[in-house]
């Protein structure tokens, strides 16, 4: 009968230990959550290309780099450094940037093309930096008035072609006056 009585004891031990084992594992799991980031902007990229082929000989026939970020105000405000070098960034890596014009190139009046017409990935960076931050500086510049409930979701896009001068980025939407 001892026998008995301490396998039960055993067994209920066991049990009980268990169940406050997984009930501290339960407690533990629903008090600790995920860390929720303290700003987000959203970045997407689309690009578009052409090409010629021609008597053994392929061009190149423009391209452009579309970027639309969306995010809140201040959102923008703390990721401004990282989204803007995140984006001169990629758009250097990129197999079509090395074909970006400094600008139309046109002949000089002597019937010769210019020197080199191609920019350097330093004016093709500088240039993204300069647009980009025009831009967001216009989601705090508050021109005009936007009708929102809740916080305001901003979108700003960005194009960038084949030539310095074609670059822009500029906020987009939203109900102004």
């Amino acid at each position: 009968m001892t026998t008995k009585i301490s396998i039960f004891i055993a067994i209920v031990l066991a049990v009980s230990t268990s169940m406050i084992s997984f009930s501290i594992l339960n407690a533990n799991a629903q008090t600790e959550s995920p860390q929720q980031p303290s700003y987000w902007v959203d970045i997407t990229k689309d690009e578009n290309s052409g090409l010629i082929v021609t008597d053994g000989t392929s061009y190149i026939n423009g391209f452009d780099t579309t970027y639309t970020l969306k995010g809140k105000q201040f959102d923008y405000d703390k990721a401004r450094d990282l989204v803007v070098s995140g984006i001169a960034n990629d758009f250097i890596k990129s197999p079509t940037s090395g074909y970006v014009k400094v600008q139309d190139t046109t002949s000089n009046g002597t019937g010769t093309q210019t020197e080199n017409p191609f920019a350097t990935k330093e004016q093709v960076s500088e240039k993204i930096k300069s647009v980009l931050n025009g831009a967001i500086d216009t989601v705090f510049s508050g021109a005009g008035v936007t009708f929102t409930i809740g916080p305001a979701t901003y979108v700003i896009k960005c194009t960038f072609g084949d030539s310095l001068d074609d670059f822009e980025c500029s906020p987009q939407g939203g109900f102004k006056f």
